[in-house]
């Protein structure tokens, strides 16, 4: 078997499935990268919001009907500020709402500032079974400059407060590329993390995106944006580092066997999920549709949150369908990737360009990005879907 191809074990549940992501908005300061709709200083809405959240999610259950949920997400801003009662009551109605597998997935994303082994086992008695702790570095002066509150020391301190809550399935999120990070500071947080033994780590690279603190100092020169090559060599080492112990089973993500998130593999599958809150997508059988995304105006319209939504073509599902399968390590399918339109489209001289350039390779009738083409995995899903790209339709 070829490095980087994920087991079959891994790749017998990449069936779509169906998922539920409830956005909880909440921030006690915003990050200088981040471009997430949140919000700081309006926790006093929190009880209102959830209340919110279960009027929507009884609306969409009419549309869910006869599907199982496999995956509940609490994702954000920082949910984990949310006071552990009212995420007793949010699951409760979610459960109610939804037909919810017995054992589905209930991730919770946490900053490790805002937990301690008292709160994390009153959310994992309110049914939250896998936490995910945004570490990003456990380099002090790399927090620093990402405005995380926490230390790494606190980092460690809230992995073993979720362990003693009784928490067996923990992701630890990364970021690298940071300016003023050096290729040392990025293998000590890779190292810091394993040791203390997710069950899921998420790498990603520093993106700087225009409207933020960090887009500002970019654009203004006060800041260097982060450097390309430096980022490819950090990824290599994380590919390195990392598949010694992991599955790496999509392109920022690496899990022990079996721990794979199943929720973030209904996005890269294509599946279906209702998207609950302020500014959450939801996605039906090829309708995508997103919330209004001010938390106050959400509180007073739901259910009637609905702020636009489009419609794909058949060329267009199938161009989103080769991006994101491409994101998965395990690879495309190539009958699959021939059949996902009703024109023929003839990629053989496409795909023998790729694998000219030692971006792709097939095994086992898949098409799978080599380790360069991990690197340019935009590039050649560039490429790839050139043929099948087709403007929405807006509904």
């Amino acid at each position: 078997m070829k490095a980087g191809i994920t087991p079959r074990a891994e790749v017998a549940h990449l069936a779509p499935s169906f998922g539920v992501y409830v956005h909880i908005p909440y921030c006690v300061s915003r990050c200088p990268y981040c471009d997430f709709n949140t919000y700081v200083g309006i926790e006093d809405t929190a009880s209102e919001y959830v209340d919110a959240l279960l009027r929507e999610a009884e609306a969409w259950s009419v549309r869910a009907a006869g599907r199982t949920a496999g995956s509940i997400f609490l994702g954000g801003g920082t949910p984990s500020l949310l006071d552990p009662l009212l995420v007793e009551r949010l699951l409760g109605g979610i459960r109610g709402a939804f037909r919810v597998a017995p054992d589905a997935e209930v991730t919770m994303e946490a900053n490790p500032e805002t937990v301690d082994a008292e709160r994390l086992a009153r959310f994992c008695g309110a049914g939250v079974n896998r936490i995910s702790l945004g570490a990003q570095s456990f380099a002090p002066h790399v927090l620093r400059t990402l405005g995380r509150a926490h230390t790494a020391e606190r980092t460690k301190e809230a992995v073993a407060d979720a362990r003693a809550a009784g928490f067996e399935n923990l992701n630890l999120d990364l970021i690298y590329g940071t300016p003023g990070e050096t290729p040392g500071d990025w293998a000590r947080s890779l190292d810091e993390a394993i040791a203390l033994e997710p069950e899921h780590i998420s790498a990603y690279s520093l993106t700087i995106e225009p409207g933020t603190a960090f887009g500002v100092a970019v654009s203004s020169g006060a800041m260097p944006a982060p450097d390309e090559d430096d980022q490819a060599t950090k990824y290599e080492a994380a590919l390195d580092v990392l598949g010694a112990g992991f599955s790496h089973y999509e392109i920022s993500n690496w899990a022990r066997l079996g721990r794979a998130s199943r929720h973030n593999l209904v996005y890269w599958t294509q599946g279906d999920y209702a998207g609950l809150g302020a500014g959450a997508h939801s996605h039906d059988d090829g309708e995508r549709w997103w919330n209004i995304k001010l938390p106050r105006a959400y509180i007073a319209r739901a259910p009637g949150v609905r702020d636009a939504g489009e419609r794909l073509s058949p060329e267009a599902r199938a161009g989103e369908w080769l991006q994101l399968r491409l994101r998965l390590v395990s690879g495309v399918p190539l009958a699959e990737m021939r059949a996902m339109t009703a024109t023929p489209l003839d990629l053989d001289g496409e795909l023998e360009t790729l694998a000219a350039l030692g971006l792709v390779f097939v095994a086992d009738d898949r098409l799978v990005l080599t380790r360069r083409g991990l690197l340019l995995e935009s590039e050649v899903a560039r490429r790839l879907c050139a043929t099948l790209a087709e403007p929405r339709i807006r509904v």
